[in-house]
């Protein structure tokens, strides 16, 4: 009798999967951005290795709001623009307004029009150290008279540090739309130039434990929606119980296979931007098998 109450999942499940190539995009990663003086503020960002195709510069770009969409980088005209080698970049500014930043990288292709947040945008906003100059004497309370002057660079006096959270776009706005016309259609042509068909994934993957029905708790209720939705492809339907699921708290382990899940559902619903940051919360505990559905979600954002 109990063997009955146990349903195998593993037969919906192909056997096997095809290895995807291990290139490096060129995206540029660790964005940040930090008051210099009281007139400028200097951003920092990590190049790829072995980009390919091969980065050729940077264009920076700046905006009062968070730089979320294509829509809104297409409105914009970079601040600046460096060779390939270079890392950082110094913006001049005129008043003391919170500014965002975006890097994007040049290629022979064109522009690699890809915008994750904390990785090439930052999500926080910053501006000039307008209390404070170079080499400006700060008086430090309660000191003696032989230390009572310092000097302080105006860069460690006041920092905004951008959090590093990815994924803090507001995915479930209906009205927000991702690509733009003029920016999908470059995606468009880069993506044939460098992408092929197989780097879309057919095959769903779940994990061992979730192969066997438990008795009870969490991994009961995860198994449930597995078998009800997800196996069955309705996606859509996959995309809301996991989200439920997920509302309420649960044991770290199963939290982590079910956020997977839910970037499967996402990837196979066709909302690839939203699968990428789901695939990245859990980019630690599953680094290759992440990198493999972010790199896939990729190439299928500059092909939709």
């Amino acid at each position: 009798m109990k063997m009955k109450k146990i349903v195998i999942l593993s037969t919906l499940l192909s056997a096997g999967s095809a290895l995807f190539s291990q290139t490096t995009r060129p995206i540029v990663s660790d964005i940040n951005s930090l008051p210099k003086n009281s007139t400028s503020v200097k951003i920092t960002w990590t190049l790829p290795e072995n980009s390919v195709p091969e980065i050729t510069g940077c264009y920076i770009y700046r905006d009062s709001r968070q730089i979320t969409t294509f829509d809104q980088l297409s409105k914009l005209t970079p601040v600046g623009t460096v060779d390939a080698d270079v890392t950082t970049f110094t913006d001049t500014l005129a008043d003391t307004k919170d500014y965002f930043y975006c890097v994007l990288c040049s290629t022979e292709n064109g522009v690699y029009n890809i915008i994750l947040p904390s990785v090439n945008t930052t999500v926080s906003g910053v501006h000039v150290a307008s209390a404070y100059s170079d080499n400006q004497q700060v008086i430090t309370p309660n000191s003696s008279s032989k230390n009572k002057k310092k000097f302080t660079d105006a860069s460690e006096k006041m920092r905004d540090i951008p959090l590093p959270t990815p994924g803090l776009i507001e995915v479930n706005k209906k009205s927000q739309n991702i690509l733009g016309t003029k920016a999908m259609n470059t995606a468009d042509e880069l993506g044939r130039k460098y992408t092929g068909s197989k780097s879309k994934i057919t095959k769903l993957h779940v994990f061992e434990e979730d192969l066997v029905c438990p008795e009870s708790g969490d991994e009961y209720y995860l198994f449930k929606i597995l078998k009800n939705s997800f196996v069955k492809k309705d996606f859509k339907k996959a995309v809301n119980d996991l989200v439920d699921f997920l509302s309420i708290h649960r044991n770290a382990k199963v939290t982590k296979r079910a956020s997977f899940y839910l970037g499967e559902s996402y990837y196979f619903s066709r909302e690839y931007e939203k699968a990428v940051f789901q695939f990245l919360k859990v980019q630690n505990d599953y680094p290759e098998l992440s990198k493999k559905w972010i790199d896939s979600s990729l190439d299928l954002i500059n092909l939709k």
